[in-house]
């Protein structure tokens, strides 16, 4: 009868363990247009059955709780037809594929920058981003999380326009594991970005490879392009 208790006791522990493990993950969702709300692998498979062309989404509003968070999504199919009312904010940049990231100009008020590290050899992921920015937050657990697995193989750089005092004082409050660029408003005003957030792949020639508004759907998809580029 005791043994009986005492393994009732033990396994009463587990499930409170199991629970409060899963009470403390926190899942991404996207909720459609239509009010279908998806997870990570049904989003995709989603989209892919839209179209074989490009599909992108924007995400309209984001709701946090402790174990998830849903963001409302508008899936667009990138149009060519040049009187398409669609307006991509990326397109400009998605033009430049192939083209080389003028590291070099986006140097910091104190002349830090870019141009004092070599990031050539090795793939760079370059993020743009400011602290106000909801989506920018949202994702920074992903970028993190790209940063563990390849740390040391790949190159991991935040841009903002916010002064470093912003930054440093964000830091403190949350982890946020790129190389960090501030400073730089001329810069990014220059190169004309203007959707947040924005993340640039680069090969180890310094060219683009692709182009991202937040990487929180494609975050893993983008983690084995990272790997083909590191072992090539």
């Amino acid at each position: 009868m005791k043994y009986f208790y005492g393994m009732k006791k033990l396994l009463f522990i587990l499930v409170l363990i199991g629970a409060s493990a899963l009470s403390q993950a926190q899942i991404t969702y996207y909720q459609l247009e239509d009010g279908r709300v998806l997870d990570f692998f049904q989003f995709e498979k989603h989209k892919k059955s839209l179209a074989t062309g490009l599909v992108i989404h924007n995400t309209i509003r984001t709701r946090t709780a402790p174990d998830s968070v849903i963001q409302t999504v508008k899936i667009t199919i990138v149009d060519s037809n040049p009187n398409s009312n669609y307006y991509d904010p990326f397109l400009k940049h998605r033009e430049k594929i192939g083209q080389r990231f003028p590291m070099e100009e986006f140097v910091s008020s104190d002349s830090s920058g870019m141009d004092d590290v070599d990031y050539t050899g090795k793939p760079t992921l370059i993020n743009f981003w400011f602290t106000n920015c909801g989506p920018c937050i949202i994702e920074i657990p992903y970028l993190n999380q790209l940063e563990k697995e390849f740390k040391g193989e790949v190159n991991f750089v935040a841009i903002t326009f916010d002064k470093s005092y912003f930054v440093n004082r964000f830091l403190d409050r949350k982890a946020f594991n790129f190389d960090h660029i501030t400073d730089v408003r001329p810069a990014i005003d220059a190169y004309g970005v203007k959707a947040f957030p924005m993340n640039l792949l680069i090969d180890k020639d310094g060219k683009i490879v692709e182009v991202y508004g937040d990487i929180i759907a494609e975050h893993l998809s983008l983690s084995a392009q990272l790997r083909e580029m590191v072992n090539e």
